[in-house]
């Protein structure tokens, strides 16, 4: 029994050791200010957000050969801004050459690749929204109600109606919904066609109603053209001569009739299925096409400084912007639209098909206060900067030291601060490994 009493004793000495040792410990800590703290004085600098996106090189100056039988020149590219009137292209029936007429203004959305096809022109500054309403909402709705579109890319709010409820049903799952069309005038030096955007109508007994949805063109006209090679001398990567022989082809007159190259330059595409004529391209007239987003294409313009670097050489070259797609590419939910980049290659060893990637610089700020992400700390709703005083008392809470501050413009690196008398301050950067702020703030 008395073995018993002696071995609890010891027990409870242990254990009251070990207290003093942890309360040793954590005083220490407590005593001393953190050696793995970083400082950051506040200064003015810069900050510049950048549109980064990669592709290949292609040619700038390229001669089209169309084959007869078929749409035999095209002289518009998907985007393109024409005007009623303009000269499109030239298409082939009954062996009589026809040319074709733009019937109205506006941007070309669609190009024809066969007879048969069609040419699509969509009006420039009106746009669509088309969403899915419940069959249990639809009779809230109806023609020339007032409508909102928030195009979250360029941060703006258009005002239309609604100019079409569809008639027939898209069944999805136990409910039935359908098609209302919201139609608005758009601003065209920002929105494009397939810019992601939210609807709000207000609907009686229900209150806002939001849809999520993409921008088409509200105007489009269709153009429809009513109406074989035989031999292929050359092939993709050739280089040929002004007026060297490509190859033959059969005519709707079933006579053979010879290719030969318009200019000097390579080969870069032959008919086939999928393409209708030959392509020369100029090897020394190089060009870069990259797809920036949306949230990203309004701040672009044509003339626009670009860097270049080209990866397989290890070198950077001066570029500028040459067109803006106004028509993009969804996958998705997600629309990029292509923008072409120009540039002097000089006498470097620079070659089609070559990977490249930009940078263009989409909005900068200069003078401006800034600090590392690091040392910003949020607490609900507000942001602040931590004092470097703390330092010198280190017990004290943090929040006794801290800087309200409001943020900016930001980059991957830093951020721009607003408050009072910032400049100059010294701040903590505080190592996300570092024991200190939970034992600092307790």
């Amino acid at each position: 029994m008395k073995k018993n009493k002696k071995s609890r004793k010891s027990i409870w000495i242990a254990i009251a050791v070990l207290i003093l040792v942890l309360v040793v410990i954590f005083t220490s800590f407590r005593n001393q200010a953190p050696t793995d703290v970083k400082t950051y004085t506040i200064e003015k600098g810069k900050i510049e957000l950048l549109a980064l996106a990669t592709g290949k090189l292609t040619s700038s100056n390229e001669d089209r050969i169309k084959l007869n039988g078929s749409v035999t020149d095209t002289l518009v590219a998907l985007g393109d801004v024409v005007a009623k009137g303009d000269i499109l292209g030239e298409y082939t029936r009954q062996s009589s050459t026809n040319s074709l007429y733009a019937p109205v203004s506006g941007v070309v959305t669609e190009v024809p690749s066969a007879l048969g096809s069609t040419l699509t022109i969509a009006g420039s500054n009106q746009y669509k929204m088309v969403i899915q309403v419940p069959e249990t909402e639809l009779k809230r709705v109806s023609l020339g109600q007032y409508a909102e579109v928030y195009v979250s890319a360029t941060d703006q709010t258009f005002y239309g109606s609604v100019t079409k409820i569809n008639q027939v049903a898209t069944i999805m799952g136990p409910q039935s919904t359908f098609g209302v069309t919201l139609s608005f005038d758009g601003d065209t030096t920002k929105v494009r066609v397939g810019m992601s955007a939210v609807s709000k109508m207000q609907l009686e007994g229900y209150g806002d109603y939001y849809v999520h949805g993409k921008l088409e063109a509200a105007q489009e006209t269709r153009v429809t053209i009513d109406g074989s090679l035989t031999k292929l001398d050359v092939k993709i990567g050739d280089t040929v001569n002004k007026n060297q022989k490509l190859g033959e082809y059969q005519s709707s007159l079933k006579t053979n009739v010879k290719v030969v190259a318009t200019r000097d330059g390579i080969v870069t595409s032959i008919p086939s299925g999928l393409s209708t004529g030959f392509v020369i391209a100029d090897p020394d007239a190089l060009e870069l096409t990259v797809d920036i987003t949306e949230t990203d294409i309004h701040k672009l313009s044509l003339g626009q400084s670009a860097d270049i670097y080209i990866e397989a050489i290890d070198r950077h070259f001066e570029g500028s912007i040459d067109k803006i797609a106004y028509v993009g590419n969804t996958n998705l939910d997600y629309t990029t639209y292509p923008v072409t980049l120009e540039f002097d290659e000089a006498d470097a060893s620079v070659f089609l098909g070559m990977s490249g990637s930009a940078s263009i610089v989409t909005n900068t700020k200069e003078n401006i206060l800034i600090v590392p992400f690091e040392a910003i700390v949020t607490e609900g709703t507000q942001r602040y900067l931590v004092s470097a005083e703390w330092l010198e008392n280190s017990r004290r809470p943090q929040s006794e030291y801290y800087l309200p501050v409001e943020t900016g413009l930001a980059d991957a690196f830093f951020v721009e601060v607003i408050g009072a008398d910032l400049e100059g301050q010294e701040v903590l950067i505080i190592e996300k490994t570092s024991l200190f702020p939970i034992i600092a703030n307790q």
